[in-house]
């Protein structure tokens, strides 16, 4: 295993446990059916360079996990876009380029190169290039604050000890390729899933609605929530007290503008 980026030490110890053998700082200078040359590269102001020092290692495979970069030189004649100095394009709020009606996200702009926020990039800029298409801004909802455990109301409790990972011996894990560190089963990471009472955010329990003795708690549908009448509404708070996620806050009238 030669490797450039240095992984997680975790990894590592367990790698070497396995028997794996880890050239650091190298890079692949020619490979052949029955070996590969690597140069060994040293870190001068945080970045590696190489040394010009050869080395030969036996190998039957090899498996290249390389990084990327994008290829922007395509764009370098259209007015507008801008490119940041490791070659990436410059986006506004909205993930369009200097160039209207140009658009670029992920590994193409200054950003975490992870599928993580290149996901986020693109659900993000869907919405402003459909909003672009029709004439109009998308202006994204403002997310609901945070909430505490202390200001959840969970009517029990629950002493749910941790999933102990089941965990492969290196001396097992080498004599095959089933999974080293076991994660949840599909029965387990839905079941998980389901105790999630999404904090801050309504999931529809009906609590509220069952719980008003002034029925001024109106179902709108499913995945369309609830309206209050202010009409009805006595300003109890019995909605506000029991609400499980905190979805629900009270307002004195006097804060209302």
């Amino acid at each position: 295993m030669t490797a450039n980026t240095c992984p997680r030490d975790f990894e590592a110890d367990e790698a070497l446990s396995e028997g794996i053998k880890i050239h650091w700082l190298r890079t692949i200078k020619d490979l052949d059916s029955t070996s590969l040359t690597v140069e060994k590269m040293e870190i001068v102001d945080g970045r590696p360079v190489p040394t010009g020092v050869l080395e030969t290692l036996a190998a039957d495979s090899v498996i290249l996990a390389l990084g990327q970069t994008t290829e922007t030189a395509f764009l370098a004649g259209i007015p507008g876009i801008v490119f940041d100095k490791d070659g990436t394009v410059i986006v506004d709020k909205n993930m369009m380029t200097g160039h209207d009606g140009i658009f670029a996200g992920g590994d193409m702009v200054p950003s975490e190169r992870t599928v993580t926020v290149a996901t986020g990039h693109g659900k993000k800029a869907a919405r402003n290039i459909d909003a672009w298409l029709n004439g109009r801004s998308f202006v994204k909802a403002p997310n609901n604050p945070s909430v505490s455990a202390e200001q959840l109301s969970v009517w029990y409790r629950t002493d749910a000890l941790p999933k102990q990972q089941e965990h492969i011996e290196p001396e097992i894990a080498i004599s095959g390729f089933d999974e080293i560190v076991g994660g949840l089963s599909m029965d387990e990471a839905v079941y998980e899933a389901q105790r999630c009472y999404s904090c801050g955010n309504c999931f529809e329990c009906d609590g509220c609605f069952g719980a008003c003795p002034e029925r001024a708690i109106i179902k709108l549908g499913a995945g369309l929530r609830y309206k209050i009448s202010y009409n009805l509404c006595t300003g109890c708070g019995v909605c506000y007290e029991q609400c499980p996620c905190h979805a629900i806050d009270m307002i004195g009238e006097s804060e209302v503008s």
